[in-house]
């Protein structure tokens, strides 16, 4: 994995694929997509591309139920699951698919002097 130093408030935008190419291990992510479930301490996430990930929340002390649409910013994992820090719900009507081909415009390298 990287061991480059992440820039102060900058942390990529993924889907579950992205997560799982290992590249961004050790760093913050921001993930997108709609709960499937949560137990309190684990979240169960339907990214932008369709594929689960699994969110750890720790003692979150708050509720998702399944079906928001949130964002979720957390730490990446030598397993490739995430360590929480952040939630931020969305609107019921966020578009998972347009959001997936953001993503995949934002990520190739055709268009990376943008991003």
């Amino acid at each position: 994995f990287s061991t480059m130093a992440q820039e102060d408030g900058s942390y990529p935008r993924l889907n579950a694929s992205m997560l799982h190419s290992r590249q961004f291990v050790g760093k913050i992510v921001s993930l997108v997509g709609c709960v499937e479930s949560f137990d309190g301490t684990n979240i169960q996430l339907k990214c932008a591309d369709n594929a689960t990930i699994s969110v750890h929340s720790g003692d979150a002390g708050f509720n998702l139920p399944p079906g928001t649409f949130v964002e979720l910013v957390g730490f990446v994992n030598e397993d490739n699951t995430v360590t929480l820090f952040v939630t931020r719900e969305l609107t019921n009507d966020f578009d998972l698919d347009i959001y997936n081909k953001m993503l995949s415009v934002q990520h190739s390298p055709k268009f990376a002097q943008f991003f």
